[in-house]
């Protein structure tokens, strides 16, 4: 993923790790198999993340803009906006099963602890926000002159619409 998720063949990984094509190929299945494990790991790493905070934010030690920062920050440091993109314009989105299962996830959480607030339009505007921001939101926002984190303040305005009332600071 360093070299971006184009770089993700059988190959290259096999060549950076010192394995074969051939035994990668055995463990994977295919590139695509590699892509989906690559979103697995993603997808667990992104998901403790966010249920930390999630967690935290009960607690009453942390604030929802916590839980907002704790989600843009897992996406951009896991590279996870860049690997969707990649899988949804390569037509495997099998591969991306475990986004959508810890998307599904989180919201089971949020509602089991009876949070009455509409949670699933919260996490859509949400996760599609810092899919973005992982994926171009450097790009967007030195076109729009803004600092990059503007669009963590257009996340909280967002909820708060969606939410009907004010967050937490």
């Amino acid at each position: 993923m360093d070299e971006g998720a184009a770089a993700v063949t059988l190959q290259a990984v096999a060549r950076k790790v010192g394995r074969t094509h051939a035994n990668l190929l055995h463990h994977f299945g295919s590139a695509a198999g590699l892509q989906r494990a690559l979103a697995e790991d993603i997808a667990r790493t992104v998901s403790t993340a966010i249920e930390g905070a999630i967690e935290q934010r009960r607690a009453g030690t942390a604030t929802e803009r916590d839980v907002i920062d704790a989600m843009f920050e897992a996406f951009r440091r896991e590279g996870a906006g860049e690997l969707i993109g990649w899988i949804a314009l390569t037509r495997q989105r099998e591969a991306l099963e475990p986004v959508i299962a810890t998307i599904e996830r989180i919201l089971r959480i949020m509602r089991a602890a009876g949070d009455t607030r509409p949670v699933d339009r919260m996490t859509l505007g949400l996760t599609l926000l810092a899919i973005g921001d992982s994926l171009a939101g450097e790009e967007v926002a030195r076109a729009t002159g803004l600092p990059r984190e503007a669009v963590r303040e257009v996340a909280a305005a967002q909820i708060e619409a969606l939410a009907g009332e004010r967050l937490r600071d």
